[in-house]
């Protein structure tokens, strides 16, 4: 039975309707051959709202194009159990992390301040996406509205 490691909570602003999760290194760890960032954008859209590459996650929005939304991370030593019926939308993906250490960014702002440990580098990880309509729509004067969407991204070690 898989086992959950670690579970990290945040938060990231949706800019233009996408966000993406990236490696500490950037694309300074990428291995030759591996997609940029203009040609990862290039390949998203609303039907293919996740796609990976070395180092890098891009995500499009359901909703509106610019929100903040709750964001959970998983580490599991396995593939967690499946619960689709909990999740609107679900995408499994590989994706290669060259320092072990992801954090969520905007695509227009900062990166967060919180970073996802994965505890091994330079290897292939198996992701999951999810998301779901948030708990409802909550504005804040001249800041985006929160609680539209809440995503779940899960990581586990490919087999060697």
């Amino acid at each position: 039975m898989p086992r959950l490691i670690e579970r990290l909570l945040d938060t990231v602003t949706v800019n233009f309707g996408e966000f993406m999760l990236v490696d500490l290194d950037g694309a300074n760890g990428q291995p030759e051959g591996a997609q940029d960032l203009p040609e990862l954008a290039g390949r998203a859209n609303v039907t293919n709202w996740f796609v990976t590459t070395a180092n890098l996650a891009f995500l499009i929005s359901q909703g509106s194009n610019w929100h903040v939304v709750d964001v959970t991370l998983e580490l599991w030593d396995g593939q967690p159990p499946a619960d689709d019926s909990k999740w609107t939308r679900n995408e499994t993906a590989e994706l290669y992390s060259s320092s072990g250490k992801l954090r969520l960014v905007e695509t227009c702002g900062g990166p967060s301040e919180q970073v996802m440990n994965l505890h091994d580098q330079d290897r292939n990880w198996l992701m999951r996406a999810s998301v779901r309509p948030g708990p409802g729509a909550r504005k804040a004067e001249e800041r985006p509205p929160e609680g539209l969407e809440t995503y779940r991204l899960q990581f586990w070690p490919t087999q060697p």
